[in-house]
């Protein structure tokens, strides 16, 4: 069976409506909807829609979401109702996509859906902000839940922007290092053969080793392009296997000056992100998987499994944690007086408030530490291909002497 989008008439209220079908064929799913008292006005088989417009549709970032919990949060506390403030938010949207689902949460809401279920049906939302949503309306508090996930949102934002600007740099210089080797071993290096076998000296090791690497680039750049363009769509898709995705987060974890970030930023997002639920009324167990499905790292979901698993046997926050290879003896001895004093969540705020602030300390000394490797390592480059075209010279000057 496929399944299907539906714009309808609902034949009672008159509302319009939209939504999700499975059935066999369009026929069939036009007479499920006419014995539910909807008129159909467009049916449409959902993967072929999305085979046609997946590649066109406009991604929606984190960012994004956030500008529009800050706008819904405002309204609410300005007193305007959930209805009607999403469709504001869904007027003033600029992403197109996002706007879409706005648009289908309104109608949904105005339906007679809880936010919560409308949010949760799109499938656009991170599933904190749903279990957030979902919490505030129970409690009453939706305008204090979106301001909490304005400012987790914005500390997670903060943290990646960080991380970014810091691999910006070192990316950028690499790139520049490869163009200027390609243009050296295309242009310079076929030049100075000719200068070289009208001399008649003899060619050291290294110039032949630069001479071999330059001819394939003259000769076979049809190939070294391919390889380029391979090398890099193996790269961006290599989170997608499973097996490379753990084996490659795992040696994030260990890496020189980078592992220590990286554990770091997730004690950041672990301790935020549980801080906020737990303030929340969420339950523990359901704050932990919540957690886990946002921590972005295949051991840190590893190790959290183990935890919630630890947690359904009823013991504590600490003992489920305390076998963690990548939360560090602070944050553990936090939680473990958090637990002690019964304000474990009071604690797991001033746990991300201390982990937030490391973070931004990490990423200034990496920044600090980059920029001379990055000198260095252009230099040593960029110097030693030169020093290897120059070198028939200087040992021809040598022997004339």
């Amino acid at each position: 069976m496929d399944t299907y989008l539906y714009v309808a008439r609902d034949l009672l209220t008159q509302n319009k409506v939209k939504g999700e079908i499975e059935g066999e064929n369009e026929e069939k799913v036009r007479k499920v909807l006419m014995d539910k008292n909807l008129y159909p006005q467009s049916i449409k088989r959902k993967n072929a829609l999305n085979s046609d417009l997946s590649l066109f549709k406009q991604k929606i970032k984190l960012s994004d979401i956030n500008f529009f919990c800050k706008q819904l949060a405002a309204m609410i506390q300005a007193g305007i109702s959930i209805a009607k403030g999403i469709e504001i938010c869904g007027q003033q949207c600029t992403n197109k996509t996002l706007k879409a689902h706005l648009e289908n949460i309104h109608e949904a809401v105005s339906g007679g859906k809880t936010f919560s279920q409308a949010a949760e049906d799109e499938k656009i939302f991170p599933s904190i902000l749903v279990s957030l949503i979902e919490s505030g309306e129970a409690s009453g508090n939706l305008d204090e839940v979106m301001r909490r996930s304005v400012e987790h949102f914005d500390n997670q934002l903060g943290i990646q922007k960080k991380i970014k600007k810091a691999l910006t740099y070192p990316v950028v210089v690499l790139c520049m290092v490869v163009v200027v080797v390609i243009i050296l071993m295309i242009k310079v290096v076929p030049a100075f053969l000719g200068l070289l076998r009208d001399t008649g000296a003899p060619i050291p090791l290294p110039t032949k080793i630069v001479i071999a690497i330059s001819n394939f680039c003259v000769n076979y750049w049809q190939i070294l392009l391919m390889i380029i363009v391979v090398v890099t769509l193996a790269i961006m898709n290599m989170k997608k296997v499973d097996s490379i995705r753990r084996g490659l987060d795992r040696l994030s974890l260990r890496l020189p000056i980078f592992g220590e970030l990286n554990k770091k930023s997730l004690s950041s997002t672990f301790s935020s992100t549980m801080s906020m639920l737990v303030e929340s009324g969420i339950p523990m167990l359901q704050a932990m998987e919540i957690t886990k499905r946002v921590m972005g790292n295949a051991v840190a979901e590893e190790e959290m499994n183990q935890a919630i698993e630890i947690l359904k046997q009823g013991n504590s926050l600490l003992d489920a944690i305390r076998g963690s290879t990548i939360f560090p003896p602070i944050l553990l001895s936090m939680v473990s007086i958090g637990e002690e004093s019964g304000a474990l969540d009071e604690m797991l705020v001033k746990i991300s408030v201390y982990f937030k602030e490391e973070v931004d300390l990490a990423v200034d000394n990496m920044t600090t530490l980059i920029e001379p490797a990055m000198i260095l390592i252009v230099g040593v480059i960029v110097g030693g291909i030169m020093a290897a075209i120059m070198l028939p010279t200087f040992s021809a000057a040598t022997a004339a002497m």
